[in-house]
């Protein structure tokens, strides 16, 4: 349970911060949620909506009297913003991320906080959707999720335990593993499906979306529905991530050049058992996702 006294500042107030505030409000957190945004429009939004309790416009305001910092931009964007409020947190403030590589970020941060008695602790929860901004917070989005945090060495038991409550406390189940670990996961199983979506989407588009567009039905939809994400999310999660992208990319590509010399060379029962390996692989993993499953 999370402390009814505590302050938690949210930075970022797009789907992933709005929906850890108003997650946290509708299960009954009872301590001060203090928000930022570069936007007043925004801001007020945040009121409107019940996200937090109060706004601001300069960030290091936000986290000045913060135990537990969760900021919520772009990756890139993440270590500048540490850098700009390192100054103002409170000593024993707790700083954690939503980003989807750690590795990297751990890189960045660890320098920042060598002469800090903040600590910083990487989270990943995996949850989202494509949909971006304030309004798509949605109070749900962490409720039967799997959230990631990347603990060192030298990280507190009593900080890992209080960012281990915050996700849980939203409905999430909470798993250690180290940056390396996660990022070459992740590759595979988040970062490689958005990638391949986009390039279905591009692939299909061509130069002739109009004329190809009323032809597209559900199959077209569903394939391609991430690939309407954020840019500028996702362009920092691949910069960040390359080589264990690559990778997958590769181990993708030979999957396709395997499916074309069926196409060339096979016969109708080689592409029906390339279907049929296909659907038992799918059927497997999300058999065995108990998150995928609720």
């Amino acid at each position: 349970m999370m402390d009814t006294k505590q302050k938690i500042a949210l930075l970022g107030l797009g789907l992933m911060g709005s929906s850890l505030g108003l997650a946290l409000k509708q299960r009954g957190f009872k301590g001060k949620i203090l928000a930022y945004a570069r936007r007043e429009e925004t801001r007020m939004r945040a009121l409107e909506k019940g996200v937090a309790d109060v706004a601001f416009s300069d960030p290091k305001k936000a986290v000045e009297t913060a135990d537990l910092v969760v900021v919520c931009v772009p990756i890139w964007s993440i270590a500048k913003l540490i850098e700009e409020i390192l100054p103002a947190l409170k000593p024993g403030a707790i700083v954690t991320d939503v980003g989807s590589t750690k590795s990297k970020l751990l890189e960045t941060t660890t320098p920042l906080f060598k002469d800090s008695s903040a600590f910083f602790i990487g989270s990943h929860p995996i949850a989202g959707s494509e949909k971006t901004g304030i309004d798509a917070g949605d109070p749900e989005l962490y409720q039967n999720r799997l959230a990631i945090i990347c603990p060192t060495a030298k990280t507190p038991e009593q900080a890992r335990e209080t960012l281990s409550n915050l996700w849980q406390s939203v409905g999430s189940e909470v798993l250690e593993m180290s940056p390396k670990n996660h990022d070459a996961i992740l590759a595979a199983t988040s970062h490689l499906p958005h990638m391949v979506a986009a390039a279905l989407a591009r692939s299909v588009a061509g130069d002739q979306p109009a004329e190809k567009a009323k032809f597209c039905g559900a199959g077209f939809k569903d394939t391609t529905r991430v690939a309407s994400g954020s840019p500028d999310m996702w362009v920092d999660i691949i910069d960040t991530n390359r080589v264990p992208l690559a990778t997958e990319l590769e181990h993708f590509h030979d999957e396709l050049k395997s499916l074309i010399q069926i196409l060339r060379e096979g016969n109708s029962n080689d592409i029906r058992q390339w279907l049929q390996e296909a659907a038992s692989a799918r059927n497997q993993i999300i058999q065995l996702n108990q998150f995928l499953k609720k």
